[in-house]
């Protein structure tokens, strides 16, 4: 009988005790990112995609943070107008296809990217990208639209 007393005496301390912890702690969620600045001056984003050539206009934001140690990353995701020439002449260049994948842009961008369908391929992504740079790209055709995607470290 002492042994069953004892017993439902340490199970009522346990079940205290992680009450007691399971309520003390809790950490608030964190407070919300503040937005990005939407650019739309042509030359900082060919500073990161040469390749863009010269858009007929652009929208694009860039934000970063530590890839460890020293190493810092800078992410960029834009969307760019194009003559659908130029649309035209990186369809035939790379040779994209449509494999159904979409680019999923921050928020603050995303209005500006069309429905689709996206060309995707790796021969676009390796053109938009650099020895720094990884990208991953889409060509919405009918739009004559390029979505870029891209980790730099910097």
């Amino acid at each position: 009988m002492l042994v069953r007393i004892t017993r439902a005496i340490a199970a009522t301390a346990l079940c205290a005790v992680a009450a007691i912890g399971c309520s003390k702690g809790q950490e608030q969620p964190a407070p919300a990112a503040p937005p990005l600045e939407v650019r739309h001056d042509v030359a900082g984003l060919t500073a990161v995609f040469p390749a863009i050539g010269v858009p007929e206009s652009v929208a694009w934001v860039q934000w970063s943070g530590s890839a460890g140690g020293d190493t810092t990353a800078q992410w960029t995701d834009a969307v760019v107008h194009l003559a659908p020439a130029v649309a035209d002449a990186m369809a035939g260049q790379f040779e994209p296809t449509d494999t159904g994948r979409k680019p999923q842009v921050q928020e603050e961008l995303s209005a500006d990217v069309p429905q689709g369908p996206f060309l995707t391929g790796e021969r676009l992504d390796d053109g938009f990208s650099s020895a720094a740079t990884s990208a991953y790209a889409f060509l919405d055709r009918q739009h004559a639209t390029l979505v870029l995607q891209a980790t730099s470290l910097v």
